[in-house]
Formats: structure tokens, C-alpha cells, sequence
């Protein structure tokens, strides 16, 4: 099949598309073929070609499998388009069925006149003796069947709302690849088993960017049944792009088709080795990448990258993130963990980044997010741009002044909210800036800035002080909790979310809603998110050349605000997959959110999963959102005495049904689901039964 993808590459089609073309052309032969035939019986009384069974079941298999693959063909390029090729192939398939019958009506005539005898002769010599009565036998069958053919497409296919639905509905028999997308190498994830079919229900990687939506109430598994098992899966494919790269590598290094770019100790190869240590051999870079084809994400120029996959998980607990990590352990993975009640959790300092630009937007932009920001006025939208103006000139100044008066050292949000509440810190520092030509010329603008709004007597400076005090006030509540302000202000080991992105690293951030608060939880929760979005939607690259990241947050509606509405807008241009979670549709529109962004997130997250439990307006939503299907319904009678149905059917129609009902996801099983999947061509999966879900 290879080589003919290739051939049809070349030709600029696709399988269902050359298949329906050539068995198109072969039943068109066919038939015509077939009226010459039923011409020369017509008018000699014999056939030219008698065709035997076997031939005959290779002519009409030609029209039923050219209608079967034209509905997944470029063919179908409309509804009308698709009743005009059930006509023309039923057309086809009548003038072969009927050529069939009539050829073998005539030799079997034949046959028998000649068995008779002494007939043998008298045929020979006088056959206009009976070709009259074989022109009849063969001109009955087409004049009987004609016009019931006619009526039978024109009146009733025709003419019938729900017979031609029917045709438009048939996506026809798909030839295309069914593994293209799919594999190990690919970062699809098994979800569940369907307990109907038997088959393994898979969410295609492309479908994952498209965001996944898992609600149910508590105790219904989503934790259990949906997220650990969805997470464990992913760490088992980086596994095996990991355990896949060692062994291409080593073989490529023995072929000498590669070459290790700098020394390394076997010890350090041996535990950390990954493609990007090696690099093609001179002269043979184009038996490499043949070679390392299965693992190359994409490859412009000499820069290769190689398939990986990051992952990043939220939760309010521990428990989930504990049993990951217990994951990530047995298959020696390295990973970062962020919990202010552990003494090894990683820093969360935004000001490890080299741009001082980059860090502004990210501190303006959490600390914007922390509270409430949707403009009633022009008045609160001038105050919020004022404040933002100064949080991020601050920020600025701080990362290029501290380590040049600290001997190095990193500044932190600690060093930020002292200048925020001390405007002579901020004097200072600009004074000191101003002695160095070079940054004096530099920042030329900031200094200004800082004179007119934040020196002893400057004009503006009491109305700065007014605006900032909202974002000042988050940032000290925020920084009174010992362990967010051991991460936050942490100097010397903090997380680079740049690197996590492009090095498809593995993060844990416990937010402990029950030691923090709901507050303290969300408000550290929010400076991580935010934190992270500026990396994500500053990555470079493409939608091909970007190392997939897979983003799981429990428990998500505490965190749903304006700023983290791009998680399920942009996200997937990004390659970031995220996946949600929520007890209830009611918590996607609480009292506190100004905004609702209810329909942003539901429009926005392609792949639900429901585990059961709501009230009966959320059964209703759920019903509806699942979608319909056609299926034919009608209605026959019970006869009571003898207690059998009527075999005449009343009320037949085409129509569309629920796919679940509300009572039917009102009694989902323990370990049950109801899911809507976007599949590999775009379309979504939904079963009408409940299924079990798998534990890893």
C-alpha cells in the first residue's frame, strides 16, 4: 500500500477517490457492454458472450462497491452529487442484473431446444422457425422491469424526504489509512473499552489540542477513572519515545551513520541520553533521517527535532499527583514538583528569564488576574492600564538593577513588593541606573517615567499609589503564606517554563487548597497559570515543529477568569492539550464571575466526557450536547388475543434521535461514562451506551 500512496500522491488523489473512479469506469464498460448484448438478442435471438456466474459476480460487485467507496470519495462533493451517483450505480447494477437473467433465460432455451431429439438439425436449418420466440423472451424482462425501476426511483426515491436524507447521511466505506495519525509514535491515548463492540475507544492526538472537558460529581471517577489513567498513559508513550531514541541512537552510532556532538561519560549517556547528543555523520544526512524517520517531529535544515511530549498537572491535592509521581519514579523520570509544603519544591520566580521584558508581562499578568478586572467604566479601565504601566516599568527596572547592586543575585516578587510599597527604593535604583551611560541611554524612557510618577514630589505619584494598591494587596496576601512565598521568592532553583515547553519536561503544582484557602489556592494557582500562558503563547516555532504539551488541571472553575480564557482559544495553535475538570456545569458560571465564560469553554472543548450525577437541567443540557442520530422509526400494533405484533408497519420515517436520553445518563453504571470524541476526520464519536472505564 505504500507504493500506491505514492503513486496517488503523485496523481493528487486519495484512495476512495481512484477506486470509485475506476470501478465508475468499469461498471460504465459493463453496462454498456451488456446492452450491446440484450441488442444482438434483441435482434438475432443469440448472445455474442454468454457470461458464466463467476464473471456475472465480478460485474455486479463492480457498481455496489463503487457506490459503497464513492460516499468517502472526492465525488461526493454535495448531497445532490451523492443521489446522482446512487442513481447512475443502481442504473448499472439494474442493466447487468437484467442482462444476467436474460442471457441465461436465452441459453437455457437454447439449451433445452437442442437437448430435444433430432432438434439439432432442424434448428440448424430453419432457425427462423423459433428466433421470433427468442427475440420475445428476450425483450420480456426489460419491458417488465423498466418502467417499475423508473417508478420505483422517480415516485418513491425521489419523491421521499426521508430515502434521499438517507443517501445524504451515507459517508460510504473509508479506504483511507486508518493508521495515519495513529501508532506508538504518535501521542494518541486510549480512554476506554466498549463494552458493545469490544473495540479500544482512542483519542487522536490531533483531536487532544481541542481541549477535554470531564465533569461528574464527586465520587463518579474523574480523578480515578479519567485523569490518572489519561496521565499515566501519556508518561508510558514519552517512556517509549524515550526507550525508542536509545535504540535508534545506539544503532545509528554503531552504523556510523551518526556521531556524538560532545564527550560524554557512559554513565551520564546511559541516564540522560536523548537525539539531541548526537548529530548526522558528514556526508551521510540523508540515511540518518531516512533512518530516524519514525522519530523526527519535524526537520528544517540541520535543526532536528525529535518527538517528545511534556506534561504539566494542577491539582488542589496531593493524592493524584502523588500516585504520578509514583508513575514517574518506575519509569526514572525526572520532574519538577511545586508544593508549599514541600522543602524541595522548585521556585516559581518569574524573574529567571534574561528578558526583562518577558518578566514584566508575566508579573503584570498575574498580578492582573488575581482580582477581578472586568470594566463597568472607561474610569476602571484607565485605572487598570496605570496600574499594569507601573507593575511591569518596576519589574523591569528590578531585573536589570538588583543583581548589579546584589553581586548577582536574582531579584524576587519579595524585592518587588517592597518597591511597590516603598517608592524610595525605586528613587534609588533609577538614580544609580542613571550613572550608567549605557543603560541610562537604554532605558531612557523608564527613567522618565519613574521621575513624573514615582519620585518625593512627583505629580503623579499619589495616583499611582491609588492604583497599584489592588495588585499591591494580592501580591502581600499572596506573599504572607510561607510556603507560596518560599516559591515564589525563590533566588537560586526556579522553573523556566521556555525550557518545559521546548524540552517536554514533566511538572506537578500542588495549589493545597485546604492549608492555603480558597483564596490563597486560587491566587496561586492563577500566578502559575498565567506564568505559564506567556511561555505558551510565546513559543516559537510552528504547529509542526512544536514538542507536544499535555496540560491536566482539576478542579478548573476556581481559576476561570479573562486572562486564563486562552487556554481554550489559543492553546491548540500552540500544541498544548488541555484537559479540565468540574463537578457540575453550574460551577462554569458562579455568582463571582462577572463574565460568563460557560460558553467560551464548553464551544471551546471538542472532547467531553460526563461520569454521571446532575441535576435534571444539566441531564438536559448533557442530552442535547451529545447530539443526535437518523435511525428509522415506526409503529406497529399488538394484537392482544394471540399476543404477536402486527407484521404491517405504520408511521415509518427517517428521523433524528437522542443519542442519550436524560433518564439513560441519569442511571449511568459505577465506572461509567457518556463521551463525545472528535475523531481523526473531524467528526465526533458518541456511543448510546454507557462504557466502562479502564484503570491503568
Amino acid at each position: 500500500m505504500k507504493y500506491i500512496d505514492k503513486f496517488l500522491k503523485k496523481l493528487n488523489t486519495d484512495r476512495n477517490t481512484f477506486a470509485t473512479y475506476v470501478l465508475t469506469l468499469v461498471t460504465i464498460y459493463l453496462a454498456v457492454d451488456r446492452i450491446v448484448e440484450m441488442l444482438l438478442m434483441i435482434f438475432t435471438g443469440v448472445s455474442y458472450s454468454y457470461w458464466g456466474p463467476i464473471t456475472y459476480t465480478f460485474a455486479l460487485a463492480c457498481p455496489v462497491f463503487a457506490y459503497l467507496f464513492s460516499g468517502a470519495s472526492k465525488f461526493a462533493t454535495s448531497k445532490a452529487r451523492k443521489v446522482t451517483l446512487f442513481y447512475l450505480y443502481v442504473i448499472g447494477l439494474y442493466i447487468i442484473t437484467i442482462s444476467m437473467f436474460t442471457q441465461w433465460l436465452n441459453m437455457g432455451a437454447w439449451l433445452l431446444l437442442l437437448s430435444v431429439p433430432n432438434y439439432v438439425e432442424l434448428i440448424t436449418d430453419f432457425s427462423d422457425l423459433v428466433t421470433h420466440a427468442f427475440i420475445s423472451i428476450s425483450l420480456y424482462l426489460p419491458l417488465v422491469t423498466v418502467y417499475p425501476l423508473f417508478k420505483k426511483l422517480y415516485f418513491e426515491v425521489n419523491d421521499s424526504k426521508d430515502h434521499v436524507r438517507s443517501i445524504w447521511d451515507y459517508g460510504g466505506i473509508s479506504l483511507a489509512d486508518k493508521k495515519e495519525g495513529h501508532g506508538p509514535y504518535t501521542c494518541e491515548v486510549y480512554l476506554c473499552h466498549d463494552s458493545e463492540t469490544g473495540k479500544s475507544i482512542t483519542i487522536p492526538e490531533t483531536s487532544r489540542y481541542q481541549s477535554l472537558f470531564v465533569c461528574g460529581g464527586s465520587g463518579t471517577g474523574k480523578t480515578s477513572l479519567v485523569y490518572e489513567p489519561l496521565i499515566a498513559r501519556d508518561l508510558e508513550r514519552k517512556f517509549f519515545f524515550r526507550e525508542a531514541s536509545k535504540e535508534l541512537g545506539y544503532t545509528a552510532l554503531k552504523t556510523r551513520i551518526a556521531t556524538i556532538k560532545v564527550p560524554y561519560s557512559n554513565d551520564y549517556m546511559n541516564k540522560n541520553f536523548n537525539l539531541n547528543m548526537i548529530s548526522p555523520a558528514y556526508g551521510k544526512d540523508t540515511i540518518y533521517k531516512t533512518f530516524m524517520k519514525k522519530m523526527i517531529l519535524n526537520n528544517s535544515g540541520d535543526n532536528i527535532i525529535y518527538k517528545n511530549l511534556g506534561l504539566t498537572l494542577m491539582s488542589p491535592d496531593s493524592e493524584v499527583i502523588d500516585h504520578m509521581i509514583n508513575v514517574c519514579n518506575n519509569f526514572g523520570f525526572d520532574y519538577d514538583i511545586i508544593d508549599p509544603t514541600n522543602i524541595n519544591s522548585i521556585g516559581l520566580n518569574p524573574f529567571v528569564y534574561d528578558d526583562p521584558s518577558k518578566i514584566a508581562i508575566t508579573i503584570s499578568s498575574a498580578l492582573k488576574a488575581m482580582y477581578l478586572n472586568t470594566h463597568n467604566n472607561s474610569e476602571e479601565a484607565y485605572r487598570e492600564d496605570i496600574s499594569i504601566q507601573a507593575i511591569e516599568n518596576v519589574a523591569i527596572l528590578l531585573k536589570e538593577m538588583y543583581p548589579r547592586m546584589n553581586e548577582g543575585s536574582l531579584p524576587n516578587m519579595e524585592d518587588m513588593l517592597k518597591m511597590l510599597t516603598n517608592f524610595e527604593l525605586v528613587e534609588k535604583m533609577c538614580e544609580i541606573m542613571a550613572h550608567d551611560e549605557e543603560l541610562k541611554e537604554k532605558y531612557a524612557i523608564q527613567l522618565t517615567y519613574f521621575k513624573k510618577n514615582f519620585y518625593k514630589n512627583a505629580p503623579g505619584k499619589e495616583t499611582i499609589e491609588k492604583y497599584i494598591y489592588s495588585a499591591v494587596s494580592q501580591l502581600d496576601n499572596l506573599l504572607r503564606i510561607p510556603g507560596v512565598k518560599h516559591i515564589l521568592c525563590n533566588r537560586h532553583n526556579n522553573i523556566n517554563f521556555d525550557n518545559t515547553l521546548a524540552e517536554g519536561k514533566i511538572t506537578f503544582l500542588c495549589t493545597r487548597r485546604g492549608d492555603l484557602g480558597a483564596s490563597g489556592h486560587k491566587a496561586f494557582g492563577l500566578f502559575f497559570l498565567i506564568a505559564m500562558q506567556n511561555a505558551v503563547l510565546r513559543r516559537p516555532g510552528n504547529e509542526n515543529s512544536r514538542i507536544p504539551h499535555f496540560l491536566y488541571i482539576d478542579e478548573f472553575p476556581d481559576f476561570i477568569c479573562k486572562s486564563t480564557e486562552a487556554i481554550f482559544t489559543m492553546y491548540r495553535k500552540y500544541k498544548v492539550a488541555t484537559t479540565i475538570s468540574a463537578q457540575n456545569l453550574s460551577q462554569l458560571e458562579t455568582a463571582e464571575i462577572k463574565q460568563n465564560y460557560k460558553s467560551t469553554i464548553l464551544s471551546n472543548c471538542a472532547n467531553k466526557i460526563f461520569t454521571g450525577n446532575g441535576d435534571i437541567d444539566e441531564l438536559e443540557w448533557w442530552s442535547k450536547e451529545f447530539g443526535t442520530k437518523r435511525e428509522w422509526s415506526y409503529k406497529n400494533d399488538m394484537h392482544m388475543d394471540t399476543m404477536k405484533y402486527d407484521s404491517k408497519y405504520g408511521s415509518v420515517e427517517w428521523k433524528f434521535v437522542l443519542y442519550f436520553k436524560p433518564g439513560k445518563l441519569q442511571t449511568l453504571p459505577a465506572k461509567g461514562c457518556a463521551y463525545k470524541i472528535r475523531g481523526s476526520n473531524g467528526k465526533p464519536m458518541v456511543r448510546t451506551r454507557s462504557f466502562k472505564l479502564s484503570r491503568i
